[in-house]
């Protein structure tokens, strides 16, 4: 897409923000537009009240053109107060709308999105853009709307009163648009190069608090300070070049202004002398000039304003078009009636690579029967979370598929598929509330059942002997409980869901023996309706399970039961690290 396009499509995508605020934008034109043509009168009047008033010493002329000018002020400045009130409105309702659609789309994006970003480059890259974008309607922008208006009726009133001098006024405009027109382009390449130097810095920030503990550690303070100067040397390079951009062309704007002005000065001076022309008329003409260059310099800074934003603009709409992973490809996408679900799995020739590289899964098939505990067990790196998150719908094959009870899973609204899955992994997440918000999460479920959960997990001894127990607040991820606890409360609200499959990613890594054995015990006992797939390397689990699935360096090695398994199988012996003798 060549520049123009692209730049038109970004300006149509602007304009459709606007769709909602319709019959308000048309309220706040109205009061412009009146504002302004009761701003035009008032150069008409002070020209009355010089030439007829204080030059012919006429006091009641005086008094009467300046109550005028007075009813006018208040007219004008009223119809203000009602512009602000719903252009104010406008551009926050505008802000909102783009932080909501923006919040929208990320809770939606693809989980790899998430893999190759941190949330403070997005956080910074959406408040930048969004900011942006809403100086799209300052009132600079709704007076431009109606410049063509103070243009045509000023270019009137400059002609009426003398038009040697309004040729003068409109030959100065075609300079000050080649000057506006350089400084635009040089503010679009610095605001380009400012929000990926910010975006960089973004990215990077996220990233050093991220490691925080590696960098007390390692002792990198001096090295990160160091990198932390180097960054913001850059974004405080570009933001002063833009500020002396800015300024540069304010003062072209006051300059061509003045310039004109002095010319009509000394021109009109000259004419004065001549009496080819009255000090009132002289003064309404510099008063009409004003309503002239001010629309066509306004206009003329649209370009420039411009400048600013379509970059954010482009980079938004860019963000906002990003493929979402709710996007069912070849698939009618339909509802799922939970009681209905068997809980059967089969990945049928199923291979994934990441970004186009070496194969992670290579034409993996396996069957998981409804109600079967299935452990699925490999060394680093040979798919075990490959399979999982492909089970989950983070990631699609590249081929082969993956049924639910016969049916592709891409084949279900997604919402709809996830409430069928329960996760439990080893580096559990807690958000920042109370113990019974994160075992709850929304759920509709009674204390009673919550209570039952909390058991079954083996969180009930340490939650109760907390100050403020279910209502105690476990701090950003989770902070101020250990790792155990943390899995436990994890346990304890995918118990609570009680959903037709469940999935634990080495879920009881940080549990006590004890509590353990309990755990285990129950998801034996208790879940003999429910589809359980473990990712654990522990002998005991495994000895619990009805099969095993082990793969190796992407590929199913074998498929058996533990005692089985061990005989056979030297790659299964050396995952499980335990003499024969013990299991037997």
């Amino acid at each position: 897409m060549n520049g123009k396009k692209e730049d038109m499509q970004i300006l149509n995508n602007l304009l459709k923000l606007f769709k909602p605020f319709k019959l308000k934008i048309i309220l706040v034109i109205i009061c412009i537009t009146m504002s302004a043509g009761l701003s035009i009168l008032t150069p008409t009047v002070n020209q009355r009240l010089m030439d007829e008033g204080l030059i012919a010493k006429n006091l009641k002329i005086i008094i009467t053109y300046s109550i005028c000018n007075l009813i006018l002020i208040m007219i004008i400045q009223g119809l203000g107060i009602i512009e602000t009130k719903y252009r104010s409105y406008i551009e926050n309702l505008l802000s909102y709308n783009l932080e909501e659609q923006a919040f929208t789309h990320t809770l939606k994006m693809k989980m790899s999105f998430f893999l190759s970003t941190n949330y403070a480059e997005i956080m910074n890259n959406l408040k930048i853009d969004i900011g942006n974008i809403s100086q799209i309607v300052d009132q600079s922008t709704f007076y431009i709307v109606t410049s063509i208006f103070r243009i045509i009726v000023g270019i009137i009133g400059l002609i009426t009163i003398d038009w040697r001098l309004s040729i003068l006024v409109l030959i100065a405009t075609p300079l000050r648009y080649l000057i506006v027109k350089y400084l635009a382009k040089k503010r679009r390449n610095l605001f380009e190069r400012f929000i990926n130097s910010y975006e960089d810095f973004s990215g990077w920030y996220g990233d050093t608090i991220g490691g925080i503990k590696e960098i007390k550690i390692w002792g990198l303070e001096l090295s990160k300070t160091g990198q932390f100067i180097k960054k913001q040397k850059e974004i405080i390079k570009q933001n002063i070049r833009m500020s002396y951009l800015a300024k540069a062309n304010e003062i072209s704007e006051t300059v061509f202004t003045q310039a004109i002005t002095s010319l009509i000065y000394v021109i009109g001076g000259y004419l004065i002398i001549g009496n080819s022309l009255t000090v009132g008329r002289l003064f309404a003409f510099i008063a009409y000039s004003s309503y002239v260059t001010g629309p066509i310099f306004a206009i003329m800074n649209i370009g420039y304003s411009f400048a600013g934003i379509m970059p954010s603009a482009k980079r938004y709409f860019e963000f906002i078009n990003t493929e979402t992973e709710d996007i069912c490809r070849n698939y009618i996408s339909k509802k799922l009636n939970s009681s209905e679900v068997l809980g059967n799995i089969e990945f049928k020739n199923v291979e994934f690579s990441y970004n186009d590289k070496e194969c992670v899964l290579k034409n993996i098939s396996f069957k998981i029967n409804a109600g079967e505990k299935v452990a699925i067990i490999g060394s680093n790196g040979s798919g075990k979370t490959t399979v999982i998150n492909l089970i989950l719908r983070f990631l699609t094959p590249d081929s082969g598929s993956i049924l639910l009870d016969g049916n592709d899973i891409n084949s279900f609204k997604l919402k709809d598929y996830r409430k069928l899955i329960s996760v439990v992994s080893q580096d559990v997440y807690l958000f920042n509330s109370s113990i019974r918000e994160n075992i709850m999460l929304n759920s509709k479920k009674t204390d009673i059942e919550m209570n039952s959960a909390v058991k079954k997990s083996g969180a009930y001894r340490f939650i109760e002997e907390m100050p403020d127990k279910y209502e105690s607040i476990v701090g950003q991820r989770g902070g101020t409980l250990s790792g155990g606890e943390r899995q436990k409360i994890a346990m304890a609200r995918a118990f609570i869901r009680d959903s037709k499959i469940l999935v634990l990613d080495e879920a009881t890594a940080n549990y006590d023996m004890e509590a353990e054995y309990q755990v285990n015990n129950i998801i034996k006992e208790s879940y003999k309706d429910k589809t359980i797939i473990i990712i654990s390397h522990k002998p005991d689990i495994l000895a619990k399970v009805d099969k095993i699935i082990v793969i190796n360096n992407g590929v199913i090695e074998d498929i058996g039961n533990h005692i089985d398994l061990y005989n056979r199988s030297e790659f299964y012996r050396l995952m499980v690290n335990i003499p024969l003798d013990e299991i037997i």
